[in-house]
């Protein structure tokens, strides 16, 4: 069998990016998956199939294959920018883009410098695009090295091949460009294939990513749901099995069903949502904050004894009653009745805890609602 030559390997690159074009804008437009990001990686593949297109004469090359193949890289490094939403700005792409489109148009007709500028700009690109998968991907440092090679290889590369150009490296290290050496061609492909598998472990990455979080979040609110907040709940438990001290209060609101019929459901959804931002915004990040059911809610406080938790419950209280709801052209006064447990040694993932920060908030709402009470066995923990 007869090796491939540069001109078969050409036009088989220019057919996977143009499948490749097509199945980033399935992912994006029929999926919905990262759909800004798809569109700009699709426009990317697309643009590579029309400028590694083999059948295009060789006077095309300054004027169109070059620019094609350099918007391209903009549009791949601006792709994975949007995958990793490491930044939002595109500025510094679109000024590299820019520059290197301007000194190509300024150096024709050198084909020789235009070719310098189209491999400066490509490696600074693509090294652009490493540097933000390396800050976003979230992968462990194996496979994030494994994701980010054929970047290094396509970047360094590009240099290798404009420094041959300038003169820069002796004959022995010549490097021929893609339409006559069958390596090189065979090597882009290569890459090619690996950054187009990386970019689907990505785009994995972050389904996985959103199902986890949809499964540990509250629909409405956004906060956490039960469930998650049980796993925390016996995780922390663990560590107080071990001598640390941690906090629990449970928070219904008050009157709610009184909410729901004045308000409507809407209504009382708005008051749900309400809450869960006054109350989230005034807690540490190592606290959790989550919606049990209905309108119940509990806020684990790490590192935090009876004393502490009890002031935060109470300025909870305050809060939430100093800020009420706006909705529909009136102001509904929201409150609500708190209860304080510590955790203990030996509680059953903690679950005693919870029961016992219950029992407290309902004893709260018996004595007259809008008040803050702790679990009566919790004295030795004052």
């Amino acid at each position: 069998m007869p090796p491939l030559d540069a001109d078969t390997l050409l036009m088989v690159i220019a057919v996977f990016d143009a499948v490749a074009c097509v199945v980033w804008l399935l992912l994006g437009e029929a999926l919905r998956i990262a759909p800004r990001a798809a569109r700009l990686i699709a426009a990317h593949h697309g643009l590579l199939a029309l400028s590694w297109w083999p059948a295009l004469p060789a006077s095309l090359e300054i004027p169109v294959s070059l620019p094609l193949s350099v918007v391209a890289s903009g549009l791949l490094t601006a792709g994975i920018r949007g995958l990793m939403r490491v930044r939002y700005t595109l500025n510094d792409i679109v000024a590299i883009v820019v520059v290197a489109l301007v000194a190509a148009a300024l150096s024709y007709p050198h084909l020789a410098a235009a070719r310098v500028v189209d491999n400066v700009a490509g490696a600074v690109l693509v090294l652009m695009a490493a540097r933000d998968i390396a800050i976003g991907a979230g992968f462990g440092l194996v496979l994030t090295s494994a994701v980010l090679l054929p970047y290094a290889v396509l970047g360094g590369v590009c240099l290798w091949r404009a420094a041959d150009l300038l003169g820069w490296l002796p004959p022995a290290m010549s490097l021929a460009g893609m339409t006559d050496n069958a390596p090189l061609a065979l090597l882009r492909l290569v890459v090619n294939l690996t950054i187009a598998t990386g970019l689907v472990a990505l785009v994995l990455q972050r389904l996985i990513a959103r199902v986890r979080h949809l499964t540990r979040r509250d629909a409405l609110t956004g906060l956490l749901n039960r469930r998650a907040l049980e796993e925390l709940l016996a995780r922390l438990q663990a560590q107080v099995d071990r001598g640390r001290r941690h906090a629990l209060l449970v928070l219904d609101v008050d009157h709610f069903k009184r909410i729901n019929d004045e308000l409507g459901h809407a209504g009382g959804d708005a008051a749900l949502q309400h809450l869960a931002t006054v109350i989230g915004d005034t807690l540490r990040d190592t606290d959790a904050f989550g919606r049990l059911g209905g309108e119940e809610f509990a806020v684990l406080l790490p590192d935090t004894d009876l004393a502490g938790a009890m002031l935060v419950a109470e300025r909870l209280r305050r809060l939430l009653q100093e800020r009420p709801l706006d909705w529909d052209d009136k102001t509904w006064p929201l409150s609500a009745s708190f209860g304080v447990a510590m955790m203990r040694r030996e509680d059953l993932q903690g679950r005693g805890a919870l029961a016992r920060a219950d029992a407290a908030m309902y004893a709260a709402k018996a004595r007259g609602r809008n008040r803050v009470l702790r679990c009566p066995d919790d004295a030795e923990f004052a």
